[in-house]
């Protein structure tokens, strides 16, 4: 479904992504770990067209989408839940929901979506009137999760999902995630707590100093000295 080959980022002089190359097969879940300004970001919004890379190509479904702009690969059914939620703090949850649902131009697709984002996350449901702004953090995140599955995407880009999140809240976002993989929607999960990501991903790679510098399975990255000690505290 999507393949990028031998990119390269940089905000100026500093080089943020190098040589990246990576696949992502049809209906998988896919995760990237790595610490703080590794550039798990970065590689997000280069995906979805936030940025455009200085070399290398981004093909998805076929076509070559670096250089497009964010709301083209929008609307080919790339959806990027973006690090710290970017809701719309004054409008409503409803409201927060119909705006990532932009692209579904069915209206019996909306309503298939808005069902599954309130079987998925009931309290939006139960909050649908009240402002974005005056939700707890979790609720936030369930809120900028739900927007993203509006648009009914083909590939989901989650950005740091349980940032800043209490461990019970963590473990309800990540239940979700497993829910929307299994209902079929490819996802690609850029998170830091690699032990939530190891439970939950197919194939995992590890991001350091903008270098994938391992890959494997889970079970092949726990037995890995390195994995164990930095990143599962083992």
């Amino acid at each position: 479904m999507l393949e990028l080959s031998k990119v390269y980022h940089y905000y100026g002089q500093a080089r943020a992504l190098e040589e990246i190359n990576l696949t992502i097969e049809e209906g998988s879940l896919i995760a990237v770990i790595g610490p703080n300004g590794a550039g798990k970001s970065t590689l997000l919004r280069v995906i979805s067209g936030l940025e455009e890379p200085d070399r290398g190509k981004v093909m998805f479904l076929g076509k070559r989408i670096d250089g497009l702009k964010a709301h083209k690969i929008a609307k080919m059914g790339i959806s990027h839940c973006p690090e710290r939620r970017r809701l719309f703090y004054d409008m409503s949850v409803y409201e927060n929901l119909k705006l990532g649902a932009k692209v579904v131009k069915n209206k019996a697709d909306f309503k298939e979506q808005l069902s599954f984002v309130f079987e998925t996350f009931p309290r939006l449901e139960e909050r649908k009137k009240q402002r974005a702004g005056t939700l707890s953090g979790g609720e936030q995140q369930m809120l900028a999760l739900g927007r993203s599955i509006m648009a009914k995407p083909k590939l989901l880009l989650l950005d740091e999902p349980s940032l800043g999140l209490a461990p019970k809240v963590k473990n309800k976002i990540f239940e979700a995630i497993e829910k929307i993989k299994n209902e079929g929607t490819t996802t690609l999960l850029v998170e830091q707590d690699a032990v939530l990501a190891l439970n939950v991903a197919e194939y995992i790679h590890v991001l350091e100093e903008g270098k994938i510098e391992m890959r494997g399975t889970k079970e092949e990255l726990e037995k890995e000295p390195r994995i164990k000690k930095v990143y599962l505290g083992i």
